[in-house]
């Protein structure tokens, strides 16, 4: 079998999506040599386009926060062939903790979506014994404000079963033309692996890539208009982009790397570009100034290949694409697990 990065594998470990969102974590994962074989998610875009890209993988749309005990070990036991997932990944919306949210609500239910990931954790150890999960999320959750917070979550985890790794990893790191960074919780099963160390991985490029390596030679997008449908696009289905109506955008004032608030941020051709995580109609600049970034371009600072394909209206896939894990970060990170639990010489630590 072949991974969307072309890597020929054969009897990949399976592991389990929650959260699972347009699925860059978990193309990360199986061009790694993991197999994702369930994928949830409450956004309805989100699971189209992981159908599209993953065909082979069950995808169910749910809300994790209102599920019954022990949903996701029941549906698992539905799949046609007899599974053995190793282990669970996935990132909870993090809006909750991210410093760039203006608006926080001490009452969002989004804040507990990670006690419900370690619930999902817990209860599949118990049917499954898996040896590993992966918990990704923004920065902000380490943040002072939030710090009890996160403390309990990382309790929630230990009292699964799992002893905890945490750390920071940056996207640009791992290939990424893009800064950014986010927080990670690798736990490993206590029973199976009480001495194992785990480290994350280090930086693997001392040249980052920046935007002109991606985005110098894509000819330019068509433009958001009503009625517009993929195949009417031209070049590729996601290279599409909002109407540049500000005059900024032909007066001349929109020069590289100019920050004019957070809707007019422009990037420069000879660096990587700021987090792609955009909020109303706050789509980062193209180094031009003329107009800001398709999808598809967005997608590529974020570490997509060009074949993969986002569903959704032009909002839909702004926001998954947001949302998104970097493949090659997340390809890093498992290539690391795998290393720590001896998958790719058949032994497993003690």
């Amino acid at each position: 079998m072949k991974s969307m990065f072309g890597q020929e594998t054969t009897a990949p470990p399976q592991v389990v999506s929650v959260f699972s969102g347009c699925g860059g974590m978990d193309l990360g994962f199986e061009s790694a040599g993991f197999e994702p074989i369930l994928a949830i998610d409450v956004d309805q875009a989100a699971c189209h386009t992981y159908r599209l890209n993953h065909p082979l993988v069950r995808v169910l749309r749910r809300d994790l926060a209102s599920a019954t005990p022990g949903y996701v070990a029941e549906r698992l036991g539905e799949l046609p062939e007899l599974v053995s997932p190793v282990g669970v990944i996935g990132g909870p919306p993090c809006q909750a903790f991210s410093r760039g949210n203006g608006h926080k609500r001490a009452d969002d239910p989004r804040a507990q979506l990670p006690r419900h990931y370690a619930r999902i954790v817990r209860e599949l150890n118990d049917a499954f014994e898996i040896d590993f999960f992966v918990f990704e999320n923004v920065l902000g959750l380490r943040h002072r404000q939030h710090d009890q917070v996160f403390r309990e979550f990382k309790d929630l985890f230990t009292d699964a079963g799992f002893r905890i790794f945490e750390g920071e990893l940056d996207a640009v790191n791992f290939g990424v033309p893009q800064i950014r960074r986010r927080v990670f919780v690798v736990g490993f099963n206590c029973r199976k692996y009480s001495t194992l160390q785990f480290v994350f991985p280090n930086r693997r490029t001392n040249k980052p890539r920046c935007v002109a390596d991606l985005l110098e030679k894509l000819p330019e997008p068509t433009f958001f208009r009503r009625g517009l449908s993929p195949e009417d696009i031209a070049f590729h289905p996601n290279h599409w982009c909002m109407n540049p109506r500000s005059d900024r955008f032909t007066d001349g004032s929109l020069r590289q790397g100019r920050i004019t608030g957070r809707p007019f941020r422009v990037l420069r051709w000879d660096a990587p570009s700021w987090t792609v995580a955009y909020g109303h109609r706050e789509v980062h600049v193209h180094p031009r100034g003329t107009r800001r970034l398709s999808v598809l371009e967005a997608m590529l600072l974020q570490g997509f290949p060009q074949r993969y394909q986002l569903c959704g209206t032009l909002s839909d896939q702004v926001r998954q694409i947001s949302d998104a894990v970097p493949p090659p970060l997340a390809r890093g990170l498992a290539r690391a697990i795998r290393k720590t639990l001896g998958y790719d010489n058949g032994q497993r630590p003690s």
